[in-house]
């Protein structure tokens, strides 16, 4: 039996002497593995279709449950992300937390959809690296039920100014007069940038311009969100120099 779908490489393994097992996003079934046969020789011709990033139209043969890759067709490389350190590391974080979210089957479209779009923003667009990353996190985490309030306090409903305040529990900014005990102070131009980026389409985020140490604050709040609501470390974001 064989069966079709479009998908992103999210991992590669090496199996045997000459195999790849491969974990997969695609649109059609959410995250499957899939067996590369031979892809390690010189003479492979699904070299191509194992990197990291990589979109394909994959064809399998199943069997036993198992399936093995019988041929691929390239839909996009994403090869630009790899040209730059920033970039790369980025999108490794992206892949990562696509594992860590993406259920089996197809109600995993939406973040694959925006998995899409943030490679494409990542390899094409004059959007800011760490400012689509944030983009990514954050709508990334509305769709797996982890929605950020982020867009005024989460107690009174007024304008977070001046100080602010955030609440890792219930995920939302506070403000000085609202904020209480387990309240932790961060900077305001944290919640701006946050804010800022809420229900917007990451190819169009040309026009939000943070200093690099408000996206860092912002991308540090949004890992560390998501290690204490999952316990898993995105391994990636050392590779993105974030300060502390």
């Amino acid at each position: 039996m064989e069966e079709k779908c479009r998908a992103v490489v999210l991992k590669t393994t090496d199996y045997k002497d000459n195999d790849k097992m491969l974990t997969l996003f695609s649109y059609e079934y959410g995250v499957i593995s899939a067996c590369a046969r031979g892809v390690k020789k010189a003479s492979s011709k699904l070299k191509f279709a194992v990197q990291p990033f990589c979109f394909c139209e994959y064809v399998f043969k199943t069997s036993s449950g198992r399936r093995t890759i019988v041929s691929a067709d390239l839909i996009e490389s994403f090869y630009g992300i790899r040209e730059s350190s920033e970039k790369y590391y980025a999108g490794c974080l992206a892949l990562e937390f696509s594992m860590l979210f993406a259920p089996e089957g197809d109600d995993g479209r939406a973040l694959f959809l925006l998995l899409g779009e943030f490679l494409e923003t990542l390899c094409y667009s004059a959007v800011k690296v760490k400012t689509a990353l944030a983009a990514f996190l954050l709508n990334g985490l509305r769709i797996a039920g982890y929605e950020l309030a982020v867009s005024g306090c989460i107690r009174c409903r007024k304008p977070v100014k001046n100080r602010a305040f955030f609440n890792f529990g219930a995920g939302a900014a506070v403000c000085e007069e609202c904020a209480g005990e387990g309240d932790i102070e961060i900077n305001p131009s944290t919640v701006a940038l946050l804010s800022s980026l809420e229900g917007r389409k990451l190819t169009g985020l040309t026009d939000v311009d943070f200093p690099e140490m408000i996206e860092n604050k912002a991308l540090r709040l949004l890992i560390h969100f998501t290690r204490l609501k999952t316990g898993v470390e995105l391994r990636s974001a050392s590779g993105l120099s974030l300060g502390r």
